[in-house]
């Protein structure tokens, strides 16, 4: 069998995704290039703008925070606070002047929500105004505010930066504490969300913008992307790679900024969808590209299938079907004029030589015919001269009577020979013939010679070839006959064996095969020696051999208590069944 690494059809399969695969790949490789190149000049962009807006939050909260500085160094509202605390009414004033300074500022100033003073001693807190939508907002802002500044300790991150804390359910905003010295805080409060608006400028279209605490987690929006938290290291200003989020199969490209000063990241979120549209055109240009670029090359490849695969395996199976003896196998023509004239010429060649096959089997038949005739023919001569010598003896003594009788047996024996152009004889004329022969023997040793012929009735008619039995008979006067005290004897039982099997048995009394015959005899490698003797065995197992094949079978030993026994089994035909050989 080829082996399917070897063939053309798996050459040219290779040598197509060779093309295609390299073709395609370079395509995609091309479509993320190019989206990857947006995605960086769309993160970039928004890189530069989280900067700038980081700075201008920054630049608010410096203010905000050295305004608080200032307070508590230079008003002396503050400074007298501490000396007022058991003074109620003078207390009261010194904290409506700070409250009243802490507002006119921000009449200007609207960067933050409400400031708030603190007495640690006094466990007291009053705040700027608080602008709120609802009550229940205002208490939870007041009480986050008071619940911080009573738990605060003096080396708290409070005192340093601006850091979130949640007030209420996921609102978040900034809180910065100032030390005066004498048990009392400033502080100043920004809810997340009000610094959010100066980003509305941002064109993020379908996009948005957060604040992201340390941990990674959205602290505005915070339902945008779910419970998914960022990667912070994303987020130094040197650091101009974007990280993906994705959120129901819609993907993000984030860009984050940490605001110096606080705690929190500025982020913002950009729908790759919206970033890529104006890829839309190229990237189906691409798919269309590909697709027709695959489909030409698999209409080369049919093509190819058709002009050359097809005809060269024709090809191959033509030659596959004559390697088996299929003669008749013909191509029919193929549309490339190449494989046209080859197949012709393959029809051509396989004709000629189916004939040159019939010729020279007709003429090995015609030779294993002249052959066999020869053979049988070969038989004749070897008992000629002792048939003619017993005559002469005869003819001395006058014994005219028995001279009638061998010359009536001669004829009867020598016209049966002389059929040599019959291909088969019925199993009684073989054993008539067989009569005549033992007869022609008793009369050349009187008493010293009998026999037995069993013929089963039904396979009387049985076809064999002429003097198949002969020779046999022939052996065992030659080689087992020695003048013993008693007659030698020759049993031949003929039967069928079943419906399609004769048998043909021969056993004598004489002294039987030597050993050094028998072996080669029973080995089946019995060969005709230089002197001729036995010849007439090599023809019946030559003749066997090339009439019945395998079929047959020819044995040879010794009977128990006798001589030679010979056994053939050959297929059961009528004379008319056989064919010629």
């Amino acid at each position: 069998m080829l082996n399917i690494k070897d063939s053309l059809r798996f050459k040219l399969i290779i040598g197509f995704f060779t093309i295609a695969v390299p073709l395609v790949v370079l395509l995609l490789y091309n479509n993320y290039y190019a989206s990857n190149t947006i995605r960086e000049q769309v993160a970039d962009s928004n890189k530069n703008s989280m900067i700038l807006y980081s700075h201008q939050i920054e630049a608010a909260l410096n203010k905000e925070t050295n305004f608080l500085y200032n307070i508590a160094v230079e008003d002396p509202n503050i400074a007298a606070l501490s000396q007022l605390q058991n003074d109620p009414d003078e207390y009261y004033l010194a904290k409506a002047g700070i409250l009243n300074t802490l507002t006119r500022y921000h009449r200007f100033d609207n960067s933050v929500d409400l400031q708030f003073i603190y007495s640690v001693q006094k466990q007291d807190l009053f705040n700027t105004p608080i602008k709120t939508q609802s009550y229940a907002e205002l208490l939870s802002i007041k009480s986050t505010i008071e619940k911080l500044v009573k738990e605060v300790r003096p080396d708290s991150d409070f005192f340093r930066e601006w850091k979130a804390i949640e007030y209420s359910d996921h609102k978040y905003a900034l809180i910065r504490l100032v030390d005066t010295g004498d048990d009392f805080y400033l502080g100043a409060f920004v809810e997340m969300e009000n610094l959010m608006i100066p980003l509305d400028l941002i064109h993020l279209e379908d996009g948005f913008a957060s604040f992201v605490s340390d941990q990674g987690q959205l602290i505005t929006n915070t339902t945008a992307i779910g419970s998914q938290r960022l990667n912070t290291s994303f987020a130094s200003e040197s650091n101009e790679v974007y990280q993906v989020v994705k959120k129901n199969d819609r993907k993000y490209i984030v860009v984050m900024n940490q605001i110096q000063g606080t705690d929190v990241i500025l982020s913002a979120f950009v729908p790759e969808s919206q970033m890529l549209k104006n890829l839309y055109h190229f990237r189906r240009g691409i798919i269309i590209i590909s697709i027709v670029a695959l489909i030409i090359l698999i209409i080369y490849l049919v093509y190819l299938n058709d002009i050359i695969l097809k005809p060269m395996n024709n090809l191959v199976r033509g030659m596959r079907r004559i390697k088996h003896g299929d003669w008749d196998t013909r191509l029919y023509s193929s549309k490339a004029k190449e494989f046209s004239i080859i197949n012709e010429t393959f029809n051509s060649m396989a004709s000629e030589i189916h004939e040159l096959k019939i010729s020279v089997y007709e003429e090995q038949i015609r030779a294993h015919k002249a052959e066999l005739k020869h053979l049988q023919l070969q038989i004749n001569p070897h008992f000629l001269l002792n048939s003619i010598n017993i005559v002469y003896n005869l003819a001395e003594i006058k014994n005219y009577s028995v001279i009638q009788l061998m010359c009536m047996n001669l004829v009867k024996y020598f016209r049966f020979t002389t059929k040599t152009n019959q291909v088969a004889v019925t199993v009684a004329e073989e054993m008539e013939h067989m009569e005549s022969y033992i007869k022609i023997q008793q009369v050349r040793f009187p008493d010293r010679v009998t026999y037995h012929i069993q013929l089963a009735d039904e396979a009387a008619k049985a076809g064999i070839p002429p003097l198949l039995i002969q020779p046999f008979i022939e052996n065992a006067i030659k080689y087992g006959f020695d003048f013993m005290d008693h007659p030698f004897h020759i049993s031949i039982h003929i039967r069928l064996l079943g419906t399609d099997q004769l048998e043909i048995v021969i056993v004598d009394n004489g002294n039987g095969f030597p050993d050094e015959v028998l072996q080669p005899l029973q080995s089946g490698c019995f060969l005709d020696n230089q002197s001729g003797e036995h010849l007439g065995i090599s023809n019946v197992q030559y003749r066997l051999k090339h009439i019945f094949g395998q079929k047959t079978c020819l044995e040879f030993d010794n009977a128990p208590g006798a001589g030679a026994r010979v056994r053939i089994v050959l297929p059961f035909r009528t004379v008319e069944q056989f064919t010629s050989y």
